[in-house]
């Protein structure tokens, strides 16, 4: 990058900074980590747009909290000020007008502590996240605004008492206050690790029986027990909710046949509580980010019904040919950021992706003097670079089996 562009991206660019985040902590930004170094103090040259920031405490043997994050929309020349809490390892707002306004003034004599975002990147991330715009990320995430990998967990019988939270140990030490590093994490051999919470203890529930009672006989005692838990209310996901049946109330046996084999119903019904088509690309690649990057498996099983149900929509399909070309875009380059083996079902040994994209090229084949041109191209060469790639067989062969062959070479 050459002097003038770099100016004008530190001057354009958003800026993100970090104070009090200890040395060795794991810190990203989209598609990017590191073990930040001691003076590292935030990211600078940050693109307008969305971004999702991460970060994970290390204790002093090395290993690593689960993954937490924040979605956030930069704008043009924007600062964005967090603080390092340590007692509850998160990162605070700074909601202090004046420090903030001083840290922007400060930026010149604060950029030999700032990370640059690494732009070749750049182009990837938009293509993984361009749908998702500020409304439907606050129609989606958490109403606490933070993504945690390991869901916040209360006791069903009080979910008022917000200080009731089952989580995991804390994993870092304190360490000394850490620009990018590769240097290994550091170890103070002075400092322990937090111990668990009482929150942590089994239980164990004694009962009389009746026959116990008469007899005289010593209570039993049954096997330790563990709490009724349920997610904390206002930190799970809130994606669409599919129905709970794929044809409406009332259906007939021919609708219930047919709806069992084209899923139109129940994509339409997500489509009346987004309101427009188009959302559903964004709760795609909102669903997909929150797996890849964000490490939340609730991502990936709501990425896998919607590719599922899409694929299988073959009134849907017809009636929205634009959405489709869009979708097999976004397809495209989520398909190549994880590995082959995660779309095949461990119990089954069926390729869930390999079967969802052969009904999805057999419609449209099925539909292609009624759908534009446009689309039936782009599924042709997807259908020929997917079967490429992945060796995989997805043309449908009517052979008296529902599922299609997948081929392994």
């Amino acid at each position: 990058m050459d002097q003038e562009t770099a100016r004008l991206m530190f001057e354009e660019g958003g800026t993100l900074v970090l104070l009090g985040m200890p040395y060795g902590t794991e810190f990203g930004i989209d598609m990017n980590s590191w073990n930040i170094a001691e003076k590292f103090k935030g990211v600078k040259m940050i693109p307008p747009g969305l971004h999702f920031i991460y970060y994970s405490a290390v204790n002093r043997e090395g290993d690593t909290a689960p993954r937490t994050g924040f979605f956030h929309v930069f704008k043009q020349r924007e600062v964005l000020v967090r603080h390092y809490d340590p007692a509850t390892e998160d990162l605070k707002p700074d909601t202090d007008e004046e420090e903030v306004a001083r840290i922007r003034s400060n930026l010149r004599n604060l950029d030999r502590n700032l990370g640059a975002y690494p732009i070749e990147s750049w182009k990837k991330w938009v293509s993984l996240s361009q749908h998702v715009s500020p409304s439907e990320l606050q129609r989606m995430e958490p109403i606490s605004g933070k993504i945690c990998s390991v869901p916040e967990l209360i006791h069903q019988n009080n979910p008022s008492e917000a200080g009731d939270v089952a989580t995991s140990p804390s994993t870092s030490g304190k360490s000394p206050a850490g620009v990018f590093s590769n240097h290994s994490y550091l170890k103070d051999p002075d400092k322990g690790t937090q111990s668990p919470g009482e929150d942590n203890k089994i239980e164990q529930i004694t009962e009389y029986s009746d026959s116990a009672e008469k007899e005289g006989s010593a209570p039993k005692k049954k096997l330790p027990a563990l709490p009724n838990m349920v997610q904390k209310p206002g930190t799970e996901m809130r994606f669409s909710k599919f129905p709970a049946r794929p044809y409406r109330e009332g259906a007939t046996p021919s609708e219930i046949t047919r709806y069992s084999l084209d899923s139109s119903y129940s994509i339409g019904q997500l489509v009346k509580g987004i309101e427009k088509p188009e959302s559903l690309l964004a709760e795609l690649q909102l669903a997909f980010i929150c797996f890849l990057v964000a490490q939340v498996w609730e991502g990936w099983e709501h990425w896998r019904k919607l590719v599922l149900a899409l694929c299988s929509a073959e009134e849907f399909i017809c009636q929205n040919p634009a959405l489709y070309e869009k979708f097999l875009s976004a397809l495209h380059f989520q398909v190549h950021e994880v590995p082959e083996d995660l779309f095949v079902d461990i119990v089954e040994s069926n390729n869930f992706l390999a079967s969802a994209l052969t009904s999805l090229f057999a419609n449209i084949s099925d539909n292609s003097e009624s759908l534009p041109a446009s689309l039936v191209t782009k599924a042709r060469k997807f259908k020929t670079h997917i079967s490429n790639k992945f060796k995989w067989n997805l043309t449908f062969e009517d052979d008296g089996d529902d599922a299609p062959v997948v081929v392994e070479i």
